[in-house]
């Protein structure tokens, strides 16, 4: 797992069925990615990125963590906590972990699927521009 904006952003790869944590697995057929494991979750989101340059995001949420899982394609990812801010390249099978606060966008590389779920707040409702670099 990869740490980033001291914790308020986490990118782990994820592999295979350890039996305790989400896992991706696949073979001819395609990928399963098994996301929630005894955590309830508020929302689900489908998010799509049609085309290379497409941007979503650029939002922050005061009162849910966000976790964004990453199932097809690549994308850029710009976040910022407090002054800091960093860009991450997230490839299939990347989950990224948003805390409370912390600013997100997403550019995409190519055609790109992703799913967005959380706890806490409606996302919806508590959502507020973030001051990215890169913003639309």
């Amino acid at each position: 797992m990869r740490s980033y904006l001291d914790g308020a952003l986490t990118v782990e790869r994820l592999g295979a069925n350890d039996g305790a944590k989400p896992f991706r697995a696949g073979d001819a057929r395609g990928a399963v990615a098994w996301l929630v494991r005894g955590t309830p979750f508020s929302y689900l989101h489908a998010v799509e990125f049609a085309a290379a340059g497409d941007r979503r995001g650029f939002h922050a949420h005061s009162d849910h963590t966000e976790h964004f899982y990453l199932f097809s394609g690549a994308l850029r990812l710009l976040a910022r906590a407090g002054q800091a801010e960093v860009e991450v390249d997230l490839s299939a099978g990347d989950l990224a972990v948003f805390a409370p606060g912390t600013g997100h966008g997403l550019i995409a590389l190519g055609p790109s699927f992703a799913i967005a779920y959380g706890n806490g707040a409606d996302p919806i409702h508590d959502t507020a521009p973030a001051d990215l670099a890169g913003a639309p």
